[in-house]
């Protein structure tokens, strides 16, 4: 049981470095007026990379090399996440009227929740046996 709330402590703590990255270059691309969804994807893409590689090595602690399932599996997860985070931001913004930076932060925080599940649940598995999967 406190191995897995410590994964979701690590998970949220990288999440935080992500969240930066994502914030930080979206900023930085809306200000010199990049269009929101271009940056939108730019941005989150810039986090997911280091998504990718610091929960695959210290959150999940997954010590062998990764495989093309692992990988293609965590971008399909956060293609998922990108594709609802966009739909929710222009939601926020344009239909609801929230400003584009809270519409931002609303949806990060929206994403945490989806990838976590979907990273835990379908990428970062440990196998007992070939295709076994189980829990720690």
């Amino acid at each position: 049981m406190i191995k897995k709330w410590l994964s979701l402590i690590k998970f949220a703590l990288v999440g935080v470095v992500n969240t930066l990255i994502d914030v930080i270059i979206y900023a930085v691309l809306t200000k010199f007026h990049l269009n929101y969804l271009a940056a939108q994807c730019i941005s989150y893409s810039a986090g997911v990379l280091n998504s990718y590689l610091m929960n695959r090595k210290w959150t999940f602690e997954q010590k062998e090399k990764g495989s093309k399932r692992e990988f293609f599996t965590f971008i399909g997860v956060n293609l998922i996440t990108l594709l609802i985070t966009t739909f929710l931001l222009t939601v926020f913004y344009k239909r609801l009227g929230i400003s584009l930076h809270i519409s931002k932060l609303l949806v990060t925080g929206i994403s945490v929740g989806i990838n976590y599940l979907g990273t835990k649940t379908f990428v970062f598995t440990k196998l007992k046996e070939e295709g076994q999967v189980y829990e720690d």
